[in-house]
């Protein structure tokens, strides 16, 4: 064999060898930057929710009327931390849409339930929970249509089973679009 032959021979299982060493690399992490956004996600909610000043506070800025806060989302009902429901139950909550930075975090909502319970999502709420006004415009009834809607999984606050995918959308049937009469049938098309 030829020098050269062997030298590109040589040369292009090193290159595959580099190649498949970067897919490897790449791939894991996106995975990686998702487990540490879940890691310090964990964290704040766990701080919020276990503060009963804290939750009081937020709570009485929801049920204060006109409140002109910029932590409020929706009137009555959604901070930029909380999901409060119309008997009171909350969620103490922390979301990711991946058009915000860091890009490779795809979808995933996690947060603490009044009741003590850890959730998890990958339902698109999308910026600024901005999807999730838009398909609700009054408080949720309470935590368990709130988690069955919108595909909250119950997890145990720690493992990793919070980076498994749910259903993106809520379905159809069960949304409860905003608007006239006119926008509502346009949706249901």
């Amino acid at each position: 064999m030829h020098k050269k032959t062997k030298f590109r021979l040589v040369s292009g299982v090193i290159l595959l060898g580099i190649i498949a060493l970067a897919c490897v690399v790449f791939a894991r992490y996106p995975n990686q930057a998702r487990r540490a956004w879940k890691e310090a996600a964990l964290q704040e909610i766990s701080h919020l929710a276990d503060d009963s000043s804290w939750v009081s506070e937020e709570i009485n800025m929801l049920n204060v009327t006109n409140s002109s806060t910029e932590h409020i989302i929706a009137e009555r009902w959604l901070t930029d931390h909380m999901i409060l429901m119309l008997g009171g139950e909350w969620l103490v909550y922390k979301s990711h849409c991946s058009k915000e930075s860091p890009h490779l975090v795809h979808d995933i909502f996690l947060a603490k339930g009044s009741n003590g319970k850890w959730f998890y999502s990958t339902c698109h709420f999308c910026v600024g929970m901005c999807a999730l006004v838009m398909m609700q415009d009054e408080p949720p009834v309470d935590l368990a249509t709130f988690a069955r809607r919108y595909h909250l999984k119950e997890f145990d606050g720690v493992s990793d089973t919070c980076l498994q995918p749910t259903q993106t959308f809520p379905d159809s049937n069960d949304i409860h679009w905003t608007g006239n009469q006119e926008s509502r049938r346009m949706h249901s098309r």
